[in-house]
């Protein structure tokens, strides 16, 4: 018998071990003081053969230090969710002392209050603090007889409130930290609210500086307009102006997109009507010209100007002729089954070296031609089987494929054709395709067009 002693004391440590690793395991998941509490209470009375167990936090309140009675697991009622003052109890004195107190019998103590004690089953305990060193707590373990605890019983006590103390310290400091991702948190989707309502309202002023739809209607009756910012501003927009008896309409692509392109749209925008209504130019070489100069004027205090915008414009007279001109973006006519590219100019609204002057092109239609003006947001799509890009030639091809249908239908069908293209992949660019189809009332016998870039004042 005295042989199987150690042997069993060992066996039983072993076990015990083993199922402190497996409270750590439990330990290791806990995110607040109540999932710690739960497990620790219940560990205690485990590891212990006790029929109870306390966890008591020690309370800062205004009335001084206090130890709260947080949580319990007994075979009847403790102190659960009272408060007494640190000098007054015994898990006081443990923290205080920063030491483990055993006492064998209540009666026989002087620092038990046993008029707190009588009323419950408690006659023996052990109290350890939470960490020796300033002790944010206490675990208590109760038997309902006078016995005096095992050795092996307060150090395994001991052993779980150490752990105790390292899972209070990560769970205060993975709670800061959730604290802290919060309040960065709200800080950021503030600042998100605060982004969409700016963009928001970018977007409204951008929609409001483009034409109206009674304006297109009333000044371009058989036109469409796709519009497709890649965000929710666009470095693209359409530009219409009417002085005198003529009709000037234009598609421009700026440099950029997003609310930076938006931005220089809106300069632009607002340099194209300064040259028809300050200036009173109705040539649309020579209102290229002269937004030139006023763009590289207001743009003048940038070292390295790259910004700039790319253009077609065209002005209609009562007669149906279409004077055009383009910076760096062609117009195409579909006319009489064919589709024919009228080149720009190689220079952009902007700087450039050896900067010339815009030519215009004269444009005789017949009733039923179409011109459609357009930046390269469908053209420079990647898409299809192989990720490619749309480029001009598939774009001529579906521009003879609709043009038998009405306005309306053509712009669905050039919708379609760039969505099926797409497919799932993201929107390169702004996208802006605007077609003019010629009316009954400018019949013209004569296709052509000549360039008159040359005897300009």
């Amino acid at each position: 018998m005295a042989i199987a002693r150690p042997h069993t004391d060992r066996r039983i440590s072993l076990h015990l071990l083993d199922r402190l690793v497996a409270v750590c395991e439990e330990l290791s998941h806990a995110r607040d003081m109540d999932m710690v509490m739960a497990v620790v209470r219940r560990a205690a009375r485990e590891l212990t053969g006790a029929d109870g167990a306390t966890f008591v936090l020690l309370d800062h309140g205004p009335e001084g230090l206090l130890c709260h009675y947080a949580d319990e697991d007994a075979i009847s009622p403790l102190w659960k969710g009272s408060r007494f003052p640190v000098h007054s109890c015994i898990s006081g004195w443990s923290m205080l002392h920063k030491a483990t107190v055993v006492i064998p019998d209540i009666y026989a103590d002087a620092r038990i209050p046993v008029d707190l004690y009588e009323p419950t089953f408690v006659r023996s305990l052990v109290m350890s603090p939470i960490r020796k060193n300033d002790p944010p707590g206490a675990v208590g373990t109760y038997w309902r007889e006078s016995r005096t605890p095992t050795e092996q019983e307060v150090r395994i006590l001991e052993a779980l409130t150490d752990i105790t103390a390292t899972t209070i310290e990560l769970v205060r400091v993975h709670q800061e930290l959730e604290r802290r991702v919060a309040e960065r948190t709200a800080a950021l989707e503030s600042n998100l609210r605060e982004q969409h309502a700016n963009i928001a309202w970018a977007r409204r002023v951008q929609q409001a500086m483009l034409p109206g739809q009674t304006k297109m209607q009333e000044l371009l009756p058989d036109h469409f307009c796709i519009y497709r910012p890649r965000d929710f501003v666009s470095g693209d927009f359409y530009w219409l102006a009417r002085r005198a008896d003529k009709v000037m309409f234009a598609v421009a692509d700026c440099t950029g997109h997003g609310v930076t392109g938006a931005l220089l749209a809106a300069m632009c925008s607002n340099q194209l009507d300064r040259v028809v209504n300050e200036f009173g130019f109705t040539e649309p070489g020579m209102i290229l010209d002269m937004t030139r100069e006023l763009v590289q004027e207001r743009l003048a205090s940038s070292a390295h100007m790259t910004e700039g915008m790319d253009i077609s414009l065209c002005t209609i007279d009562p007669a149906g002729t279409v004077a055009w001109s383009g910076a760096n973006s062609d117009l195409f006519i579909v006319a009489g089954g064919t589709v024919n590219e009228l080149r720009a100019h190689r220079q952009p609204i902007g700087r450039s070296e050896c900067a010339s002057r815009f030519p215009t092109h004269c444009l005789n239609l017949r009733p039923g031609d179409t011109i459609y003006l357009m930046t390269d947001g469908l053209v420079d799509q990647f898409g299809g089987e192989k990720g490619k890009k749309f480029l001009s030639r598939r774009l001529r091809e579906l521009l003879l494929d609709v043009d038998h249908l009405p306005m309306a239908q053509r712009r669905a069908r050039i919708e379609e054709a760039f969505d099926a293209w797409k497919g799932q992949l993201p929107q390169v660019d702004d996208m802006t395709i605007v077609g003019i189809q010629m009316p009954e009332s400018s019949y013209r016998t004569l296709y052509a067009f000549t360039a008159m870039a040359a005897g300009r004042p």
